[in-house]
């Protein structure tokens, strides 16, 4: 399925990473009314339009404009392969048959379809590809191969075979990874799109998305 705004968050990670943009670094956000060409990138709610407002800002109001805008500073070569390392478009490889690879575009891309990917339309995901890429901003940054069984045991030796973590490569750094982590935060935070995922008692970081 197409991940909409759940994907803002890698592109934005791979921004920082690249020290494109800083969390702080502004952007106009164009009042919600952003022409790439013939087209019209406009914000999903009306409520959501925004002036200049932070990275931070961008990714916990969840701006189609703003991260648009990342993108486009980034560029299609630098995107795609900023979403290839987090796992989109390829197999993960996880211990289940008929897993599917997801739909990445050949490059280049227009302007508009980088805008649009940049928020979540033109790309497919698995929902496996999502907790994978995810987990890769909890764990410190680091891809990781997913699997489904934990162990193996021999009813009738006792002997076992624990299934062990498989790191496929580092994404993005430690310190890229501790920064997402604070800013998924401030999207459960009281102007934030995720407030209805707050847990009492706990500091819940997440990302909405259509």
């Amino acid at each position: 399925f197409e991940p909409g705004s759940t994907l803002k968050t890698f592109v934005i990670a791979d921004a920082i990473d690249n020290k494109i943009v800083k969390p702080t670094t502004k952007i106009f956000c164009e009042n919600g009314h952003f022409k790439i060409g013939k087209r019209i990138i406009r914000e999903a709610e009306k409520d959501h339009a925004q002036g200049t407002i932070t990275v931070n800002e961008v990714l916990a109001f969840s701006s189609n404009i703003g991260t648009s805008k990342i993108a486009l500073m980034m560029g299609d070569d630098k995107l795609k392969a900023g979403l290839l390392a987090f796992g989109f478009g390829e197999k993960s490889g996880v211990d289940l048959s008929g897993e599917a690879k997801g739909i990445t575009v050949k490059l280049p891309w227009s302007d508009h379809l980088l805008a649009n990917v940049s928020f979540g339309q033109g790309i497919t995901a698995t929902p496996l590809q999502l907790a994978n890429a995810y987990a890769v901003i909890a764990n410190g940054g680091v891809l990781n191969k997913p699997y489904i069984v934990e162990g193996i045991k021999d009813i009738e030796t006792g002997e076992s075979e624990e299934t062990k973590v498989t790191q496929l490569h580092r994404v993005v750094s430690e310190d890229t990874a501790a920064k997402m982590r604070l800013m998924l935060a401030g999207v459960t935070a009281d102007n934030g799109t995720g407030i209805a995922a707050r847990v009492p008692g706990y500091i819940v970081a997440g990302k909405t998305g259509t």
